[in-house]
């Protein structure tokens, strides 16, 4: 399975495990510019609750920040 396909099951799954009303909205690199001290190899995953909050989690890659959102939003 290429890298493609399992960003797009990582998504599915995530999106499938959030709570009700919760939305996965983006999936960006954490670079903020390209100077040395603004480029990064992490990603961030962001959901959108019902209320309009956002929720933001970052990992080292694009599928453990995805997984990682996914549990942070899990009730209990």
């Amino acid at each position: 399975m290429d890298g493609e396909l399992d960003l797009a099951g990582a998504w599915r799954d995530a999106q499938a495990q959030l709570p009700p009303g919760w939305q996965l909205n983006s999936l960006q690199c954490a670079s903020t510019g390209l100077g040395e001290e603004e480029r990064s190899d992490d990603w961030v995953a962001v959901a959108i609750g019902p209320a309009g909050d956002e929720r933001r989690v970052r990992a080292a890659d694009p599928v453990a920040a995805l997984d990682a959102l996914a549990r942070d939003l899990m009730p209990g």
